[in-house]
């Protein structure tokens, strides 16, 4: 990346400044050490594409910090038409002020736990449904900024002993890991809040959630609900879902911290129930459930079945798998909110965990971490003057932390022009609706450029450190687009590849010669057929449920290079790659398409597949 170089008021001595989300915030002169407003020195101008439209957002300057640009009303109801890149804006403009949004009242859309995290986690929701939407990997060579000195850029201004970059991607909270007690054996998602915090009056916490629309209000809601108290009056909650037997939903289990002490006897009453001795400490049972008191600002609620594991974790804590039991240990029980989750478990109980149109979205944001995650812990922070946001990804054994750190910041990059794609084909009717989707493929970018990656020995994590305004809008066009979403067709295809055009008098096999370079770098399956298919023009799919008899993902590596090689070859390749023996082409010509699938699932299907051998 080109550095920026801008000169000290005061001595003239010339700075680098190598990261541009730097810009609008104090820095100090390391040579006279006079402190001064870093701004752009020269104003860059972003062109759109004639004739076009703008989404919010694109036509931004760079600007000092609370001096956003002023935005053009849209006409209602007029398609969006923008460039085919999103422009690259500066952080301050995720933070400029949005429209006024009423809240609605829900109508029971919003009925299960796990859609409000994934609501929550905003940007990776939206964000995953581009990705599994993004072109060919021909397309996107140079997507995203250039990540390769995350862990190693200089800055030459200096805050208070610092550099500024130290300064913006520290934690801001300093509290110990979250307490796994009083809880069940087994719990796979977790989710722990701090209601008392994002509930204060006035507070970045209630606009937060005022722009999560009819999410916040069901928040609002469940806490009470289950909770037992309003959350203006709990200090923090952690929720985990406990797996039961395959096709019965799980269980949930809770245990509260209230900001004050309660009277005893107030909390027999909130109980009701039973009191049983025979766990070796005092449960409340009350038909299914049980609730379980450590003292006066602490108890547990969960089923009944589960009481005596509730018991005797107290002082320490249940057996968990020990992706979750290590990624516990990374977290901050200071934080805002915290979500806890092995991919795996959540697939395979979506069906209780999202309502059935919710569910892509899941699938979509489990496949984002792709088959390398073996448990995932996303934090926010909510502060005066900045939005903190922390992903840890604890890798398996199989996987290198370094690469998986470099495939995640690809994949964060990749986000803003794969959603700006998409936002091209929604069309809100309302104006307010248009002014937020509009922007958010920027104010990812912002997000993109903003993240930082580190490795340690088992896990990975990315740091975001945003203006304070970045949560709300963040949280409002995210829910607004995915919204929007559910109305939309969209023109591109998430699973499978090729080409839309009519038939070709070329047949199948004959188009599949076309010679084309080939350079996958830890390239999924998926996106190297995509790229085949669109260099060769022939429609590709794959057969998912063949793939998985046998073993196999859709996101399975792909690394090597080969120069002007026929897609036939290419195909070959893929197919001696060492454990991938399995995969075989069928082409099928009176449909005008070929096919990735096994040796097995061909012949059960009564398919030839093609002979690579003269």
């Amino acid at each position: 990346m080109t550095p920026i170089i801008i000169a000290c008021p005061a001595c003239g001595r010339e700075l680098k400044i190598r990261d541009r989300n730097l810009l609008g915030r104090k820095g100090k002169c390391p040579k006279c050490g006079h402190a001064f407003l870093m701004e752009e020195p020269a104003e860059v101008e972003l062109e759109l594409a004639e004739n076009s439209l703008p989404a919010e957002g694109t036509g931004a300057r760079w600007v000092a910090p609370n001096k956003p640009q002023p935005v053009a009303p849209a006409p209602v109801a007029a398609p969006f038409t923008v460039s085919a890149t999103p422009p690259i804006l500066s952080p301050e403009l995720i933070a400029a002020p949005l429209p006024v949004v009423r809240r609605r009242s829900s109508k029971g859309q919003w009925v299960k736990w796990v859609v409000a995290a994934v609501v929550l986690c905003g940007v990776a929701g939206v964000g995953a449904f581009a990705w599994n939407n993004r072109p060919p990997e021909s397309h996107r060579a140079n997507a995203g900024p250039d990540r390769k000195d995350n862990n190693h850029t200089e800055h030459s201004a200096i805050v208070g002993g610092t550099t500024h970059a130290e300064s913006l991607t520290a934690s801001p909270t300093k509290g110990t890991p979250i307490p796994l007690e009083m809880l069940p054996s087994g719990a796979q998602i977790l989710m722990h809040i701090r209601p008392a915090e994002l509930w204060q009056a006035e507070s970045q916490g209630e606009e937060f959630r005022y722009c999560l629309g009819p999410l916040g209000e069901f928040l609002d809601q469940q806490i009470k609900t289950v909770c037992k108290k309003p959350p203006q009056e709990i200090e923090s909650a952690l929720f985990a879902w406990i797996a039961n037997t395959r096709g019965t939903p799980p269980s949930m289990a809770v245990v509260v911290r209230l900001k004050d002490e309660a009277k005893k006897s107030e909390l027999l009453d909130m109980f009701g129930g039973e009191r049983v001795e025979t766990y070796g400490r005092p449960v409340y049972v009350n038909n299914d459930q049980a609730a379980l008191i450590l003292d006066l600002k602490t108890y547990a609620i969960g089923p009944a079945k589960f009481a005596q594991d509730m018991v005797e974790s107290i002082g320490g804590h249940a057996a968990f798998s020990s992706g979750v039991e290590e990624i516990m240990a990374k977290t901050d029980r200071d934080r805002h909110f915290t979500i806890i989750f092995e991919p795996t478990a959540v697939l395979l109980d979506e069906e209780f965990l999202a309502p059935t149109a919710a569910r892509p979205l899941l699938r979509e944001c489990m496949d984002w971490f792709g088959d390398d995650a073996e448990a995932v812990a996303w934090s926010f922070q909510l502060e005066q003057n900045r939005f903190f946001s922390d992903l840890v990804v604890r890798n398996k054994t199989t996987v290198r932390p370094m690469a998986l750190e470099e495939r995640m910041l690809e994949k964060v990059g990749q986000i803003p022009k794969d959603l700006w794609r998409l936002v091209q084909q929604m069309k809100p009717t309302e104006v307010g609706k248009r002014k937020v989707i509009g922007r958010l493929p920027a104010m990812t970018k912002a997000f993109a450029m903003s993240t930082v990656g580190s490795t340690g020995s088992r896990h990975v994590e990315l740091i975001t450190p945003l203006p304070e305004r970045a949560a709300p809008n963040l949280a409002l066009g995210a829910l607004l687009a995915w919204d929007e979403g559910t109305r939309t067709k969209f023109s591109s295809k998430p699973t499978g590849s090729g080409s839309d055009e009519p038939k070709s008098s070329v047949p199948v096999a004959e188009r599949l010669k076309k010679k084309i370079d080939i350079d996958f770098r830890r390239t999924p399956l998926q996106d190297a057929v995509a790229y085949i298919a669109d260099e060769t023009k022939v429609k590709i799919d794959i057969d998912g449920d063949a793939l998985k008899l046998a073993g196999y993902t859709k996101n399975m590596t792909q690394e090597f290079k080969m120069d002007q090689a026929t897609g036939l070859a290419t195909f070959e390749k893929i197919f001696t790659v060492k454990g991938q023996e399995k995969l075989c082409l069928v082409i099928d010509e009176k449909n005008n398409q070929a096919i990735v699938m096994t040796h097995q699932a061909a012949e059960a299907k009564g398919l030839k597949p093609y002979s690579f051998k003269p």
